[in-house]
């Protein structure tokens, strides 16, 4: 099984019914992995359980007691992710090094695209939209760009509380969200209609 393109940072909430929505959302727009940071090791069993088959754990702390699957992973050292069966992705340092982006670089996707990288961490609420920015990019960098126009912004002046609100508002689109929601989720909408299949 190859890195996924996009690996999708749970956030840190405080009861399992909401890291549920994350996981149950996150599998509904075909998450290909998940990333648990170290605040959150205790949800790992529970999170690794609920899994199918055809999506990878990442995770931030080792958990020696836990059994990972094959194409399940633990960071190393902060540098390496290393999966059950041996693989191995660095963590991108520098543009062009060809490893995985941190979620800090996702404000600059544009420039770790155009130098080749293909494999990022971002946050569970936004991973639709990244996901098909991914998709596009080898068909058309032009659109692309496009998209990334409007969705870079969005990343630079994100709260966690707005991507927590991301969650609550697909959950339950009735409810009143903030400016910030209800223009990443225009942005979502326009793009899962049109290119996450791809």
């Amino acid at each position: 099984m190859a890195f996924p393109g996009i690996i999708s940072r749970l956030h840190p909430v405080s009861s399992t019914e909401e890291l549920a929505q994350q996981r149950l959302q996150g599998e509904q727009y075909r998450a290909e992995a998940f990333w648990l940071p170290a605040l959150m090791s205790s949800h790992a069993s529970e999170l690794l359980a609920a899994l199918p088959e055809s999506c990878s754990l990442f995770l931030e702390q080792a958990c020696p007691d836990l059994a990972l699957r094959s194409h399940d992973g633990t960071l190393h050292n902060n540098e390496q992710l290393v999966t059950v069966n041996g693989q191995a992705i660095a963590l991108a340092t520098t543009q062009g090094d060809g490893g995985l982006v941190p979620e800090s670089g996702m404000c600059e996707m544009a420039d770790w695209l155009e130098a080749g990288h293909r494999h990022f961490i971002c946050s569970a609420a936004v991973q639709p939209v990244a996901r098909a920015i991914l998709n596009i990019w080898p068909l058309d960098p032009y659109l692309a760009r496009h998209f990334l126009m409007t969705f870079t912004p969005l990343l630079q002046s994100a709260t966690q509380a707005d991507y927590l609100a991301v969650f609550a508002t697909r959950a339950n689109p009735a409810s009143p969200y903030s400016d910030w929601v209800q223009a990443y989720m225009k942005l979502e909408k326009k793009l899962h209609r049109a290119y996450l299949d791809h």
